[in-house]
């Protein structure tokens, strides 16, 4: 049997939609914590990060936030994530960074790969947060009992009618299945 691979590398989430959103922060302070996984619907998939395509990305240090989609589903380490981020933001506007950008600009973005470069160095201890309406996405602890782990932190949250809206939720009719079901 013959599989091409190339056809799709897309990860994309299974089962029933959770009620509540997730919202995920880990304090990167030390190479251990960029080696974090993340890991879709706790599978036992060792050494790896998933994000799913409906998880928004924020890093506050760096006053960069990326909408849910941005990236699509990734499976990588925290470590990955940023560096994906920046051959992203690269491989988008490369041209729009080119000789052509005024002094100014280009002093921002060099300025800013700089300081995405020192989150990566650890100059300094930096947030990263994953904001994903369907709790789809899972950061792996460093410890072996997640409770242990005080630099990662799970918070659920009810979502708001917009993000329902966003998903496709508010419309949704499931009550025809239901009922050949019962």
């Amino acid at each position: 049997m013959l599989i091409n691979l190339s056809l799709s590398v897309q990860l994309k989430p299974g089962g029933r939609i959770p009620v509540k959103g997730k919202k995920i922060t880990v304090c990167v302070k030390n190479v251990n914590d960029l080696s974090r996984d993340v890991i879709k619907h706790y599978l036992t998939v060792a050494m790896w990060t998933y994000q799913s395509d409906t998880a928004g990305v924020r890093v506050p240090e760096l006053d960069l936030e990326l909408a849910s989609g941005t990236l699509g589903g990734v499976v990588t380490t925290v470590e990955g994530l940023i560096t994906k981020i920046c051959e992203n933001l690269e491989r988008v506007h490369g041209f729009t960074f080119g000789d052509s950008l005024d002094d100014s600009k280009r002093s921002k973005w060099q300025d800013f790969r700089v300081r995405l470069s020192k989150l990566l160095s650890l100059e300094e201890p930096w947030t990263l947060i994953i904001d994903d309406a369907l709790a789809n996405s899972f950061v792996a602890p460093t410890t072996d009992d997640i409770k242990d782990d005080h630099q990662l932190t799970f918070e659920e949250y009810e979502r708001s009618w917009e993000q329902n809206e966003e998903l496709g939720l508010n419309d949704m009719d499931t009550s025809s299945a239901d009922a050949a079901y019962n």
